[in-house]
């Protein structure tokens, strides 16, 4: 094979870093496309430390009966 002339070793190179620059641009489009809008969902659908009461229980919220010292020691 014949040695490659420095135009053709330019535009390569160039082709290279160009390839490079753009793999990691559509690339993090894909991420941010594909990928934020189900973090998004899941974010807003999921409740993951329960912090909502479930709606099909006898959840009951606190009564706050005993929050001073003396009303705990009335306990009985």
């Amino acid at each position: 094979m014949e040695n490659p002339s420095g135009w053709k070793v330019a535009v390569m190179a160039f082709l290279q870093r160009f390839g490079e620059v753009m793999g990691g641009i559509v690339l993090g489009l894909l991420y941010f496309v594909l990928l934020g809008p189900v973090a998004l969902l899941s974010r807003l659908l999921s409740d993951p430390l329960r912090t909502r009461p479930p709606a099909d229980t006898a959840f009951q919220p606190w009564a706050k009966e005993n929050e001073t010292v003396s009303a705990a020691q009335r306990q009985g």
